[in-house]
Order: structure tokens, then C-alpha cells, then sequence
């Protein structure tokens, strides 16, 4: 696949997303070149979009979505992912590029827990964006939270159905992550007769059985649609919802999912954490219902009583998440590391020299 280019002012820091290009959709690359439409994106950076880094990219910055697209995935083994880490980190510091990341809440944060190549990755990152909003990350100053642009305006015209009463929907945009599993036996359990859960989206492999097996215990109640769906398809689902229920708060996908929800007008129902406190609090009361730790069907049985005696009211206010905001975060965020990337050298780790 060759690259595909946003451009900007002559001037402006190159930055190569490892990432195939924004379409404009639901997809977390998305958030990188905010909305256009009325010509009032910024233009900070010049943006490129491809794969993986190639010698021809000339680039000041490297945006790193997802580690898989250096170290080759879950079945790479480690001792490959180690080289191809090495071999990145090296071609960036040889060519003067800066590395950002995004940190995925669900990646372990103590060294010990960390894999040689993602410490190696670690060692090599300038900035961290982290999908939330602004507020302490601590010790790392190398953190840059930015919130999931809202998708109102991008999905204006699209079609729409009438709020189902009593239906709950669980979605993704690609695959399911495996923690709904659990939330499918939740429900199976919970009093709640005259509720049905539909999910949507593409199930794991290894959690077909799990999932047919819920569905085949509970006909009707539990309603399979399994697959890449395309958005136009998922909104149609999330509209239909009384609730969308996001059992995985920190993955991306997740993320994606509650806003989307949250920009046709839908509440969610989400393991409480800082985030989706924040979130609660920026968007107002009772669109995002939050449970303390995992959910269980006791929390489930409750989260619904509370929604039918106290809905929420008019839209959730989105305003914290305007597109072209963000999209300017990130491009202050990339033009901020273009300079430390000219300017600061880091020792190479012990694991790079290896």
C-alpha cells in the first residue's frame, strides 16, 4: 500500500502515521486530521499514512497507534519483535525522528510486565498520548491526554431508527473485545425478562463457542450479529438502543464506541474509572452510567432501574470534543515533539544495543 498524504505549509513537521489513512468513519485515526468540511481543519503538520516506515519517508515525527505495526503482533515471536523493535528505534535516531505513541490504558505499566521489545519502544517514545482528558499522569511528563473527538456532525444524513425500548446493545467497530463475554453470562443471569442484548461486531475466534453458546441458551433475548459491520450498519444498531453497554473503558475500540453512541444521542453504561468520570462530568447527568468494578448482574439490574426512573434529557453536551479541537491537540502534541526529536538525544538502552 503507498502512502497517502495530507499536506500543509511548506514549513510545517512531517509526521508518518503507521496507520492505514483517515476515511472519514468511525476509525481512531480519524481524530488525527479533524473535520474539513467547512475548510477549517488545522494544518499544522503534514501528515503521511502508510503501513510501515520505509527508507523514501521523509518524516520529522513517527505516530505509533499500535505497537503491532513495528513488532508484528501477538504471534510474532519475542525474539523477532526484540530485532524489529532494535531496528526501528535505530533508523529513528539515525534520521533525528521523533517517536510518538499511544498508550493503551490496557498495557501493563510495571517493568517487569513489559515484553524487552515494548520496553525498547518505550525507551525510544518522546510523547504519550493517552485517550482522555487533560489531568495528572504522575511521574510520566512524556504524557499528552486528548479526548475522542465527537462524531455528530460526521455522521449527519445517515439513517436512523427509533429507540427500541428494553433492548441493550453491546458494538465494536472491529472486533469484539474478549471482556464482553462475561457481560453476555451477566445478562443471561440478570432479571431481566423483558430485555433483550443484541451485540455487534466481529467475535474473536477463540470466543465464537462462548458467544453461541450464550446466544443458543437464550433465543430471542440474546441476538447475534456477528461481523465487520460497516458504520452506516452500527449506527442503526446503536440508535435502536435503550443503552449500549462498554465493558472494556480502555481500549480504543471501546472509546470509539461510547462516543459514537454518545453523538446519536444514546446514554452508555461503563465501568467507572477516571476517564469515563471525566466524561461524565463533561458531557452532563445520566448519559454516562458508571459501576464500580466489574459488572455483574446485580449492578446490571440496578444500572437499568436507575435509567428508567432517571433518563437523561435533550443531548449530551459534546462541545470538549470538537473535532477540529482535537485534531489541533494532536498536531501541537507532533509539532512539540518534532523539536525535542532535533534537540534531544537519549542514550540507547541496554536492550537496542543488544
Amino acid at each position: 500500500m503507498s502512502a497517502a498524504s495530507f499536506s500543509s505549509s511548506d514549513d510545517a513537521p512531517r509526521v508518518t502515521v503507521l496507520s492505514r489513512p483517515p476515511q472519514h468513519k468511525v476509525r481512531y485515526v480519524d481524530q488525527l486530521v479533524g473535520d474539513d468540511s467547512a475548510g477549517a481543519a488545522p494544518r499544522e503538520v503534514e501528515y503521511s499514512f502508510t503501513p510501515t516506515l520505509r527508507r523514501s519517508d521523509a518524516a520529522d515525527v513517527v505516530f505509533l497507534p499500535h505497537p503491532d505495526a513495528v513488532l508484528g503482533g501477538g504471534r510474532t515471536p519475542a525474539r523477532e519483535q526484540e530485532r524489529h523493535a532494535r531496528r526501528f528505534v535505530r533508523t529513528l535516531r539515525r534520521r533525528g525522528i521523533a517517536l510518538v505513541s499511544l498508550r493503551d490504558s490496557h498495557r501493563p505499566h510495571h517493568p517487569r510486565d513489559v515484553s524487552r521489545a515494548m520496553q525498547t519502544l518505550d525507551h525510544a517514545t518522546t510523547t504519550y498520548v493517552r485517550v482522555d482528558f487533560p489531568g495528572d499522569d504522575g511521574d510520566d511528563a512524556r504524557v499528552v491526554r486528548i479526548p475522542l473527538s465527537h462524531l455528530r456532525d460526521r455522521f449527519a444524513g445517515y439513517p436512523r431508527r427509533e429507540m427500541v425500548a428494553g433492548r441493550l446493545v453491546i458494538a465494536a467497530s472491529e472486533y469484539l473485545d474478549a471482556a464482553y463475554e462475561a457481560t453476555l453470562k451477566v445478562f443471561g443471569i440478570a432479571r431481566l425478562e423483558e430485555w433483550t442484548l443484541h451485540v455487534v461486531g466481529q467475535v474473536p475466534g477463540r470466543l465464537v463457542a462462548s458467544f453461541d453458546r450464550s446466544a443458543a441458551a437464550h433465543p430471542g433475548r440474546i441476538v447475534l450479529r456477528a461481523g465487520m459491520l460497516s458504520d452506516a450498519a452500527r449506527i442503526e444498531e446503536i440508535t435502536q438502543a435503550e443503552l449500549v453497554i462498554i465493558s472494556a473503558p480502555g481500549a480504543a475500540d471501546s472509546i470509539e464506541t461510547m462516543m459514537l453512541a454518545l453523538s446519536l444521542d444514546r446514554p452508555v453504561l461503563v465501568q467507572q474509572t477516571a476517564m469515563s468520570r471525566s466524561l461524565a462530568t463533561a458531557v452532563g447527568p445520566g448519559w454516562v452510567r458508571t459501576h464500580e468494578g466489574l459488572l455483574t448482574a446485580v449492578k446490571l439490574e440496578n444500572a437499568i432501574a436507575d435509567l428508567r426512573a432517571d433518563p437523561p434529557s435533550g443531548s449530551p453536551v459534546l462541545t470538549a470534543m470538537d473535532p477540529n479541537q482535537v485534531a489541533a491537540s494532536y498536531q501541537a502534541a507532533f509539532v512539540e515533539a518534532a523539536g525535542l526529536g532535533h534537540t534531544r538525544r537519549r542514550r540507547p538502552a541496554k536492550s537496542e544495543r543488544a
